[in-house]
């Protein structure tokens, strides 16, 4: 009497032929990286375009497995497999179908169609090896198993699997090997317990088409079971097998720690592992599959990117820790929205994928029936939320952001869609526009090569000292006297004409140039400033703007003071203004050279106030003289309630700190005799004076005699 079997009746030890393998997918460079990496893996690998190919090749042709793509155009991979099944010989093949669209709907088609195992796009090509090897030797192993029923249970005493005897109702009768799984699990398969009453829902179809296929003695189908125990989720790779007297074997192995492998792989290659969202190779993966996908069905990918310049500034005061907790708050407001709109138009969730481009530039992909209004809507809904404040540990965090948004009739690679995003987001700067949602359009590209164009005369000029200043008088309200002036550069380029400073300063700003500029600034005032005093006129301080990029350098502090010391101006005489933000933001160490300089004697004046974020408590705790109240709230004050209040509270309030208050942007002697009113301390603007060279500025030095014209007393 024969007690064991040989390798040689079953035929176990590796074949000599390797295995052969179709692959089928409509993409050529899938095919070609497929057939290198299978080959290299020591498969014979055959490729087809196409369904209609593949079946063709399962006509004339044997082979031990298929792997399949699920989105192909014309017969899809669904369809496919459905139709391989129906032949002669193809009930027996493993089919692995490849899809991006991983949700449970999607997983439950592909084994409803026939399928043995799907795996997830992107491929990961280790993983897919050891899943083809492992169901090549499984169905193997399994058409020995059927043809040698007599010897089966002698085989499964050396089974590397759990097996679980089942009777025609799915009651348990007996268990073979059982330790091979968690304890938490056999506990749940106890003999006389039904399998299928322990099945969760979600995998309950699957798992019973598996169990009527078993039914034929010549059909195997694997299946993935997830169990609930002892709060863990257990893993579990199946099978049925059709045995004797009615009884049907369930082969069970613990695949827990490799599908927890695997999905760490995943993450760590396709997630941003701080904020957990889609990193950009999974957002370039999916817009591959989605404009594929979309192109074939005549639909549209949209893709909108949302950026600011500012994310990294806020480093210094939060920390590394603080702006990933930034990071995960700007996340979650793009999921907000992305459910909000979702609601609001009735697109699936899963449509709509958010993504981290990088630090600061994230990403949203929406597909389907996406017309331009429904975009627009989506758009705008994300720019109201990302407009407001964002508070982390205590502190306020302003930032500014732009949306670009390109879809697939304008670009029609991942590549081009984000080249176009940020063509879109590119423009904006400069060109001080109040609408921040941005469409792409192909003349984007010759607005880039012109601001490419600008930042290179720019660049010269600069160098060259081609850029002259500009100053405007600032005028007490009591007596009309000159109380200061704002250095002003301006830029006329002999190429391009005169350049608005809100089209160069942004441009300086975002190209490195600023601190250079703001060299040139410095240099050019302080010698003006020497050439009034020795024309006996100078005894007012001249505002320079200094940016905030040069602010937080290291040599600031030192570059003012030998540009003062080496003249002989005295410190008192020079103010510097900055914006309200970053006077709020403190970032680096722009707060603390601007306490060093106003402990030095330099006048630091606050411009724009108002328009920004900032908490009227900041004003007790930073280094200011001066407020500039924004030009916003002077253009209605003569005729605006709401304006005129909110200029009489900063000026209120600025007075009751020991601070200077002026309105900018003063153009009508309505507007001056308001300020009058409200006691405001001194004017700037085009009814008082407009920007002038330093030749022209003489006249200036005796006072705004105009005044009393406006029936404005002196006395």
């Amino acid at each position: 009497m024969q007690t064991a079997i040989s390798n040689r009746d079953f035929h176990f030890s590796p074949e000599p032929e390797p295995a052969r393998l179709l692959v089928v997918d409509d993409d050529s460079s899938v095919r070609i990286g497929s057939r290198l990496a299978l080959e290299h893996a020591g498969f014979r690998v055959t490729d087809a375009p196409d369904g209609y190919t593949a079946l063709n090749c399962l006509q004339s042709q044997h082979f031990d497995a298929i792997l399949l793509d699920a989105c192909m155009p014309g017969l899809d991979g669904f369809a496919t497999c459905r139709k391989m099944r129906e032949r002669l010989g193809g009930d027996l093949i493993p089919i692995v179908i490849a899809t991006g669209l991983d949700d449970d709907a999607s997983i439950q088609t592909a084994f409803e169609c026939g399928a043995t195992d799907f795996a997830p796009k992107p491929l990961i090509w280790r993983i897919i090896v050891q899943r083809l090897h492992a169901l090549i030797h499984a169905r193997q192993a399994t058409n020995h198993l059927n043809g040698r029923s007599s010897q089966m249970f002698s085989m499964l005493k050396t089974s590397s699997e759990a097996v679980l005897v089942l009777d025609q109702c799915g009651v348990i009768q007996g268990r073979h090997h059982i330790e091979k799984l968690p304890g938490a699990v056999t506990a749940m398969l106890e003999p006389g317990c039904n399998f299928f009453d322990i099945l969760p829902g979600g995998c309950a179809v699957r798992v019973e088409k598996a169990w009527k296929n078993s039914l034929s003695a010549d059909s195997v189908d694997e299946f993935i079971l997830t169990l609930e125990a002892q709060e863990t989720a257990f893993k579990l790779q199946g099978r049925f097998i059709a045995g004797i007297e009615n009884e049907v074997l369930c082969l069970l192995q613990d695949q827990t720690e490799a599908f927890a492998a695997e999905r760490k792989m995943y993450e760590l290659a396709y997630l941003d592992q701080c904020t957990g969202i889609a990193n950009e190779k999974r957002l370039i993966s999916e817009l591959s599959l989605r404009l594929k996908c979309t192109r074939d069905f005549g639909q549209k990918t949209v893709l909108i990117r949302c950026a600011t310049p500012d994310f990294q500034g806020f480093e210094p005061r939060l920390g590394r820790h603080g702006l990933d907790k930034l990071a995960c708050a700007v996340v979650s407001r793009l999921q907000e929205c992305v459910k909000d709109f979702a609601a609001r138009t009735s697109m699936l969730s899963e449509r709509l994928l958010i993504a981290r481009i990088s630090g600061s530039h994230f990403g949203i992909v929406l597909s389907g029936e996406c017309g331009q209004e429904s975009v627009r809507t989506l758009a705008q809904l994300l720019s109201n939320s990302l407009a407001v404040c964002v508070e982390i540990d205590g502190f306020s965090c302003p930032m500014d952001w732009t949306i670009g948004i390109a879809d697939s009739a304008q670009a029609t690679s991942p590549d081009s869609l984000l080249s176009a995003t940020a063509y879109a987001i590119q423009l904006t700067p400069g060109l001080n526009e109040p609408d921040r949602v941005r469409f792409y359009h192909p003349t984007l590209r010759d607005n880039s090569y012109r601001a490419t164009e600008l930042e290179q005369l720019l660049r010269r000029d600069i160098a060259d000292g081609a850029l002259e200043m500009n100053y405007q008088p600032k005028f007490a309200l009591t007596d009309f006297s000159l109380v200061g002036m704002e250095a002003l550069v301006r830029w006329n380029n002999r190429e391009m004409g005169p350049v608005s400073p809100a089209q160069f300063i942004p441009v300086a700003e975002h190209t490195g140039q600023v601190v250079a500029l703001s060299h040139l600034v410095i240099e050019r005032v302080f010698d003006q400033m020497v050439q009034w005093r020795e024309q006996g006129r100078l005894s007012v301080p001249v505002s320079i703007n200094i940016s905030g990029i040069h602010l937080n350098s290291e040599t600031i502090v030192q570059e003012l003071m030998a540009g003062v010391d080496q003249r002989q101006i005295p410190c008192h005489l020079v103010e510097i203004e900055v914006t309200e933000s970053i006077m709020v933001q403190g970032a680096g160490r722009a707060l603390k050279n601007l306490n060093e300089l106003r402990s030095l004697g330099f006048r630091i004046s606050v411009d724009d106030f108002g328009t920004g974020y900032s908490s009227l408590s900041y004003l007790l705790e930073l280094p200011i003289d001066c407020l500039k109240v924004d030009r916003s709230f002077i253009t209605n004050i003569a005729d605006d309630p709401t304006a005129r209040a909110i200029a009489k509270a900063i000026i209120t309030v600025g007075h009751d700190v020991g601070l200077d208050v002026i309105a900018e942007g003063v153009e009508t002697p309505e507007q001056l005799r308001c300020l009058r009113e409200l006691q405001c301390d001194s004017v700037q603007g085009y009814l008082t004076g407009r920007p002038v060279v330093s030749d022209h500025f003489a006249d200036f030095f005796g006072g705004y005699r105009c005044g009393s014209g406006y029936g404005l007393s002196t006395q």
